[in-house]
């Protein structure tokens, strides 16, 4: 029970945590958001409440010190300077602007950087160091670049436009201005194009040109539901000057009016002291000396005030030189520190590199020995093969020299079959020219010349066959076969040839034979070679029997003759070889050239049958033809 306690305790206590740690950083997030809204808002009255754009940013600092946040202090602190920016309170803004850069710069905030630098260099265009700003703007424009932002340029590129403007060098400021307008259209950025409008403006009226000129401001007039007071007082402004250029000092004198209730909303001293002086000269214009004079005396108290602020700030600003004159040490200290490290970096970097080109050296004397094995044993393999090949060679050299005597035989025979038909043709032309035989005895002679000549045609059959297959490749076109009507067909073109051997053929033929897949052309050759081998080598009065069997995917043709048989040598070399094998004289001295047999092997190959021989010598052959079921 003591224990259950205590660990209800802790899993209580572990809650309690997880709870409190969670409420923490929903609070800080909410802290976050409510300090950025704060400095939006100081933005927003900067131009209209100032005491209350400062009220907000003081909230927005004790805040921002108190959650502990330093990129959110440096927001802060630019806000602050530059809100005292627009009121021309340069000292304070100054200081602010340099204090939010030693913040950006320590958490390496490249964008706060860049803009702490542009509110830098809007004070020190305020107080006419232009070609100083001018610097301090191209700093701007490389970090911009360095981290790919050009949206943010437009307004540096209108800072640049007002101190060439300063520097009366009216081509390059007309040259950035346009620049500013291209990035403000392309990324549609308000704020830029009114400043562009106004300094465009200006431009255009120190150029003369001053149609261009009104054209410029009106455009910031058109669109004054966007435009603050101080656009809109420098646009009036614009506006008086270029009328009065123009002579229209009635549209001078409102313009000017107006521009100065929109620089008292925004109690900008410097506007007011610019715009009643522009009233004072558009009255002297009007030869109404009595209002101008009244104008001069107000523009002088302005003047006044801004010299007794300028007075002020001067020892501020000299404080605040020094400030910067340290500021720029610390620079140069952090940037010799950076090339201290650049350099450390570039020595470890060597060091990495030596190391790994040592590394690589070692790697490449590795893989040279490892190829140096590998290429060892390649070339032993090789020779194996070149070896082999050699014995492949040999063996084919004496292959063909078989080859060479067989086909020096089977010419021979060729040549005598083919002579032996001819001869006797010869012979029996010449006898019945001269009149040397009887009827009786050209019948016999008839008979015994048409033998040879079926013989030789079988022969010359089963070589053109055998050179086709040989040459031209063999196109096998497997049908469906009756196979009983195909050994008919053939059996009656042997029907004579049977008789005159006196040899008796039967045939057991059961009631169904299923039909058989083979290439009809193949079919004959094969029954052709089979049937007329039976007849050659069966004795004269002896029987053939053809036969079948049906088996579960086979049909089995089965032709048994009583011949003279096959050796058991003769017959292992007939079943082994697919090569020729020169065949031996029939019972009645027939002729054979050995192509049939391996013509008939390689058909039931290409066709998927077997052939099965056994054989006794002397009591005959029996061949056993397995053919695929269609």
């Amino acid at each position: 029970m003591f224990k259950r306690k205590y660990l209800i305790v802790f899993f209580f206590s572990v809650f309690c945590f997880k709870y409190s740690l969670s409420a923490n950083f929903l609070q800080q997030d909410a802290d976050v958001n409510h300090i950025k809204q704060q400095i939006e808002d100081s933005k927003e009255l900067a131009y209209e409440d100032f005491p209350g754009a400062l009220k907000s940013l003081k909230l927005a600092y004790s805040s921002s010190i108190t959650i502990n946040d330093s990129l959110l202090t440096g927001e802060v602190l630019y806000a602050f300077g530059w809100i005292y920016y627009i009121k021309g309170k340069y000292d304070e803004s100054l200081s602010h602007f340099l204090d939010a850069l030693v913040i950006f710069r320590a958490i390496k905030k490249e964008v706060g950087i860049a803009k702490s630098l542009i509110g830098q260099g809007l004070v020190i265009q305020a107080i006419d160091r232009h070609k100083e700003a001018l610097e301090v703007f191209d700093q701007v424009l490389n970090i911009y670049e360095k981290i790919e932002s050009p949206e943010l340029t437009g307004a540096v590129y209108i800072n640049q436009g007002i101190s060439y403007l300063e520097l009366k060098d009216y081509k390059n400021a007309e040259e950035v201005l346009d620049k500013a307008f291209k990035v403000a259209q392309k990324y549609d950025l308000t704020g830029i194009k009114h400043h562009y409008y106004n300094k465009a403006g200006e431009v255009a009226f120190q150029n003369g040109n001053y149609k261009r000129a009104l054209a410029f401001h009106q455009n910031i007039l058109k669109d004054s539901a966007d435009a603050n007071s101080w656009e809109k007082s420098y646009a009036y402004a614009g506006l008086a000057q270029t009328y009065l250029k123009l002579g229209d000092s009635n549209r001078a004198e409102k313009s000017a009016l107006q521009s100065i209730v929109y620089a008292q909303r925004s109690e900008s001293l410097w506007d007011l002291e610019r715009n009643t002086a522009i009233l004072a000269e558009v009255y002297a214009a009007q030869k109404n000396l009595k209002k101008a004079y009244a104008q001069l005396k107000i523009n002088q108290k302005y003047r006044d005030s801004l010299y007794d602020i300028k007075t002020a700030q001067q020892v501020n600003i000299m404080q605040l030189a020094e400030k910067e004159l340290e500021n720029k040490r610390l620079n140069s200290e952090v940037i010799l520190k950076e090339n201290e490290l650049v350099q450390t970096r570039l020595q470890l970097f060597g060091l990495i590199l030596l190391t790994g080109l040592l590394l690589l050296v070692l790697f490449l004397l590795w893989k040279n020995s490892r190829q140096k094995e590998v290429f060892t044993e390649e070339l032993r393999h090789k020779s194996e093969l070149i070896q082999r090949n050699h014995e492949i060679i040999l063996k084919r050299n004496i292959a063909l020299d078989k080859l060479n005597t067989n086909k020096d035989k089977l010419f021979a025979i060729i040549s005598h079959d083919l002579r032996s038909p001819i001869l006797s043709i010869q012979q029996l032309l010449t006898m019945s020219d001269a009149k040397m035989i009887s009827s009786k005895d050209t019948k016999y002679l008839n008979d015994e010349l048409k033998k040879q000549v079926d013989g030789t045609l079988m022969m010359i059959d089963n070589l053109l066959q055998w050179s086709h297959s040989q040459l031209d490749g063999v196109l096998v076109n497997p049908i469906a076969v009756d196979l009983p009507s195909a050994v008919l067909n053939v059996l009656e073109i042997y029907r004579a040839a049977a008789n005159f051997k006196d040899i008796k053929i039967e045939v057991d033929e059961p009631d169904f034979i299923p039909k058989i897949k083979v290439d009809a052309g193949h079919l004959s050759v094969i029954l052709h070679n089979l049937i007329s081998n039976a007849l050659k080598f069966t004795h004269k009065g002896k029987y053939i029997f053809i036969k079948y069997e049906i088996e579960e995917d086979y049909v089995n043709l089965i032709i048994i003759d009583q011949g003279t048989g096959i050796s058991k040598g003769k017959l292992e070399e007939l079943k082994r070889s697919q090569e020729q094998i020169l065949s031996k004289l029939g019972t009645a001295m027939e002729t054979g050239t050995g192509l049939g047999l391996m013509m008939v092997k390689q058909f039931l190959e290409l066709n998927e049958a077997k052939l099965d021989i056994t054989s006794n010598p002397e009591e005959g052959t029996e061949f056993r033809i397995s053919f695929k079921k269609d």
